[in-house]
């Protein structure tokens, strides 16, 4: 992982986690975007934390990210199983409104690429409003499909020309991840985050949970309930997952200290 010492990272499950909470987060954002190098920054929610064991080209992509930050209720449950706890949550979407404040007077510019058909101009729009004088330099809604040569330089140039320092990438992950690791240095830009679902939730197009059901972290459930029928079939098979990969990896913890 870049820019950190492996012993400041926690390992749950083979999966690094930085241990900083949302305080901590944005001054180390702050350290990346002024470093002089390309980084992207990972949050590892239940649908991505599921992908882990079954795709090694992921947590590859984890492992050379410059942060991964605990997004999901089950990993922090496994993290204090496992006597490993993190400080606190930071989900992606909390991250990207905080965000767009800490950066108000540090002059942060913001791109947002991703999300459905015109989701990331409702989304830049209502970022604005809130934030008053947020510099959103940019937005791209891109296909649902793979960009041919020509699509890929056009955005590349676009973000370029725009000079953002922050560029908030919402594919849905796995592919956000997959697609800051192929690009990250290639489109010169300070810092790529992937937050997925949080460009849906802040521009209006799906439905964020309650401040009181994300405080118990309870979204995954809420979104569950309220997400449709794809929504709810994805998250089910994910806490399906996550529950066998909490159960073996507290199971090989208690194994290897018997042995030791």
């Amino acid at each position: 992982m870049q820019n950190e010492r492996q012993d400041t990272l926690v390992r749950i499950a083979g999966v690094p986690v930085t241990p900083l909470n949302l305080r901590g987060s944005l001054a180390r954002l702050d350290d990346l975007i002024n470093d002089g190098s390309h980084h992207f920054i990972c949050f590892l929610e239940g649908n991505l934390f599921s992908y882990t064991k079954k795709c090694p080209e992921l947590c590859q992509i984890l492992c050379h990210s410059s942060m991964v930050l605990p997004d999901g209720v089950a990993l922090m449950w496994l993290a204090r199983l496992l006597r490993k706890p993190l400080p606190e949550r930071v989900p992606g979407p909390t991250f990207l409104l905080a965000a767009c404040e800490y950066g108000l007077e540090r002059g942060y510019r913001h791109f947002f690429y991703g999300g459905g058909p015109g989701v990331a101009e409702r989304l830049a729009g209502v970022l604005s409003q809130r934030y008053p004088g947020l510099r959103v330099v940019g937005y791209h809604s891109p296909p649902f499909r793979p960009l041919c040569d020509k699509e890929e330089r056009e955005i590349k140039e676009r973000i370029e020309a725009a000079r953002p320092h922050l560029l908030w990438v919402g594919l849905g992950g796995p592919k956000q991840e997959f697609w800051m690791a192929e690009h990250v240095g290639k489109i010169d830009v300070p810092v790529m985050l992937g937050v997925g679902a949080a460009f849906d939730f802040h521009s209006g197009a799906a439905s964020w949970a309650p401040r009181w059901i994300r405080t118990v972290g309870m979204e995954w459930a809420y979104r569950t309930l309220t997400g449709g029928k794809r929504v709810f079939l994805r998250n089910i098979r994910c806490v399906s997952l996550v529950a066998l990969l909490i159960i073996r990896e507290v199971w090989r913890e208690r194994i290897a200290k018997t042995r030791s």
